[in-house]
């Protein structure tokens, strides 16, 4: 047996409305397990699905008890007892447990638990009892389908209970034995007194009867033989006639000591019929036969006048005494019929008094019996009728002990499982319905900005394309400025070299004039080292301030006088220095249109490879706003998508929720709970099946998970 530790002993009391279920299939591994279970023991769902059911077996339980569980349930009957599990952390809990088997085709394919909450008393009676078993302190105790036994006969008389239905029912059989036992036994005895009076009348009645009437023919007969034939005759067969006197005496003789040796045919008037009788036998019959038979035919024939004259006497005497004997036993058989029709009448009394107690009795029995049945019956179809409404609320009607009780816990047993399932149930929507507005109200605005998206991209695409017929005309006019770029720089190609030679003729020009200006330079070259000289003397003569006012004045004037000696160079060069200013500013002036020209070319070329450039990224900027536009294109098309996928997905979104409603709606015909009045439950509109196009589908059958039951690994 699985020991799970460590242990607490700390118990968790489970409420009243407390409803735990689990299954497990054939090798006791769990498949299903209901959230107050999942609670209480303290584990996730992920660890006890597949996990073996003594996962929560406390050590605290013997082996015995799990023992008789599996012999029960092996049977295919229910096991009910009280268990006490652990949880994860080691605490445990005390429940009253169902263990039943489901049986499919014939064949156990799996065990669920159901368990409540036991009384207090009945768990501290458990725990007591479970303690003594473990440690096998009383061996009187064992189990008996989940509950406590002690064995000996006096314990087990003392759990027969005469209030259960089984005993009123076994009550009335027994009473209807007991009578048709009673009534047979005194019909039996009755049968059998008039057998024995029968009997009686047949052997002191009738078989006497027979005999004295045999007596009396016999005796008649003889002596009719004796006299009615001729004598000569009689005499001729006297042997013969001899022979049969002497048979018929014996026989005679025989038949009244049968009847004389009877006691009860011992009276008075037999005693004395049987003292003529053997008078008779012997003066008559024997002396008859002596007489035939004697060897003188003439002392036979003078011997018969005395034989039958003491034959005829004695024979009348006779036969009148046995019509006396033959009144005595029809006397006695009419006192015997008068004896037996009182004891008829007593008999017919006692049996008509037994049956009427006997009836009395299993009517009352029955009335009990049907008051056991019927009113219990009538509360439990009430209470069945209340599930069967809707209303889990109903208080289970008063506790029973009988069958009928055993019916109430079932049904019971079951207005809480409903209750636990509507309860999850009623959970679930509380989650499900808020989820599932909200899915739908962030579908509608999801829709809504996939649309305005939609549409933006649309007039994206619109500027892409205006965009793009704006760039493939920019690119077409750079290309034909790249073609006027080209001719211009061409053309200024073709200027530059003719300025080139210009230039090249001014240049020997200004060399020749520069010969006849080097002579002037030189004076000129000394004024101006005069005037510099000046120029630095004021400088100077600016920074001293007042002191450096006379200074100044010097200064001021050396460079008059160093401006008039230029101006009197300047006059001296004549016309040399104005041709040769003439010359220079020529130079110059081609020199600067040969720069200008240059600069002219340099900036063509430029102008010619930024269009070139201008060209190559109008071109490049064409190409990417075409992909750019198809990008837009496939987005707007993506974006579509989204947008009926949006709507797709609104639509199961409301419909989701009407299905929630409708849930909603069906699970409110369970009261789970004592609310009151009726009121009409309030109903949630669904705004959104307005706002979205409906689309029908079929509703694909959720099956539910097959049941698999619980069954222990080991004890």
């Amino acid at each position: 047996m699985r020991n799970n530790q460590p242990v607490s002993q700390r118990e968790i009391e489970l409420k009243e409305d407390d409803f735990l279920v689990s299954r497990t299939d054939t090798k006791g591994r769990i498949t299903y397990a209901n959230p107050a279970f999942i609670d209480i023991s303290g584990f996730e769902h992920a660890e006890l699905i597949g996990a073996p059911h003594n996962l929560i077996r406390h050590p605290d339980m013997p082996p015995a008890a799990f023992e008789n569980l599996w012999k029960t349930v092996k049977t295919g009957e229910t096991w009910r007892g009280l268990v006490k599990n652990r949880c994860k952390n080691g605490d445990h809990y005390w429940v009253n447990a169902s263990v039943t088997p489901i049986i499919e085709d014939g064949q156990v394919v799996g065990y669920t638990s159901v368990r409540v909450q036991a009384s207090r008393a009945a768990i501290e009676q458990a725990e007591r009892a479970y303690a003594e078993i473990r440690e096998g302190r009383n061996k009187r105790l064992y189990l008996d389908k989940g509950r406590l036994r002690q064995k000996g006969v006096i314990k087990r008389l003392a759990r027969v209970r005469l209030d259960t239905i089984r005993a009123k029912l076994v009550g009335m059989i027994v009473v209807a034995g007991l009578l048709l036992l009673i009534s047979g036994g005194l019909g039996l005895y009755g049968l059998n007194v008039s057998g024995e009076r029968l009997g009686q009348l047949n052997n002191d009645g009738l078989r006497d009867v027979i005999r004295l009437q045999k007596i009396d023919q016999t005796i008649a007969q003889t002596r009719q033989a004796m006299i009615e034939p001729e004598r000569m005759e009689l005499i001729n067969q006297r042997f013969e006639m001899g022979e049969s006197i002497e048979e018929s005496a014996a026989e005679v003789a025989e038949v009244w000591q049968e009847y004389y040796s009877r006691e009860v045919n011992a009276t008075e008037l037999a005693t004395e019929f049987d003292q003529q009788l053997q008078t008779f036998l012997q003066n008559g019959m024997s002396q008859a036969a002596s007489v035939l038979q004697a060897e003188e035919t003439y002392q036979a024939f003078t011997g018969l006048d005395a034989v039958i004259s003491v034959m005829t006497s004695d024979g009348r005497i006779l036969s009148g005494m046995v019509n006396q004997l033959i009144a005595q036993k029809q006397q006695a058989a009419e006192a015997m019929a008068v004896d037996a029709q009182q004891g008829q009448t007593t008999m017919l009394g006692a049996q008509a008094i037994v049956l009427g107690i006997g009836l009395l009795l299993l009517i009352l029995i029955g009335m009990v019996t049907l008051r056991a049945i019927t009113r219990p019956l009538k509360s439990a179809a009430g209470f069945t009728l209340q599930i069967a409404g809707g209303n889990l609320a109903a208080k289970v009607p008063a506790q029973r002990r009988d069958e009928v009780g055993q019916l109430m816990d079932s049904l019971n047993t079951m207005r809480k499982s409903l209750s636990s399932i509507i309860a999850d149930v009623k959970s679930g929507i509380d989650v499900v319905t808020p989820a599932a507005q909200d899915i739908a109200s962030g579908n509608e605005e999801l829709s809504s900005r996939t649309e305005q998206q939609a549409a933006s991209l649309q007039q994206t695409a619109s500027s892409m394309e205006e965009m793009t017929a704006t760039v493939r005309q920019n690119s077409e006019n750079a290309q034909e400025a790249r073609r006027l770029a080209d001719n211009n720089a061409i053309q200024v190609t073709n200027t530059g070299e003719l300025m080139t030679q210009l230039v090249d003729n001014m240049q020997r020009i200004t060399q020749s004039s520069q010969q006849m200006a080097d002579i002037i330079n030189v004076i000129d070259s000394i004024a101006f080292q005069t005037n510099i000289l000046a120029l630095n003397a004021s400088v100077e003569a600016a920074r001293a301030g007042e002191h450096g006012r006379g200074f100044a004045v010097v200064a001021e004037e050396v460079r008059n006088l160093a401006g008039r000696s230029a101006g009197a160079a300047q006059e001296i060069r004549g016309l040399i220095d104005g041709s040769n200013r003439e010359v220079s500013a020529g130079a110059s002036m081609v020199t600067k249109a040969e720069a200008a020209i240059s600069e002219v070319a340099e900036a063509a070329r430029s102008v010619t490879q930024i269009m070139h450039e201008i060209s190559a990224a109008s071109e490049e900027q064409s190409h990417g706003i075409a992909q750019v536009n198809q990008a837009v294109a496939e987005m707007d098309q993506g974006t579509q998508r989204n947008a009926v996928r949006v709507q797709e997905t609104a639509r199961a979104a409301v419909s989701l929720e009407k299905q929630a409603g409708l849930l909603a709606l069906s699970v409110e015909a369970f009261r789970l709970n004592s609310q009151g009045a009726l009121r009409p439950p309030a109903v949630t509109a669904t705004k959104h099946a307005a706002q979205l196009p409906s689309t029908s589908s079929p509703n694909s059958p959720v099956k539910r998970q097959a049941a698999s039951v619980e069954e222990w690994e080991a004890f």
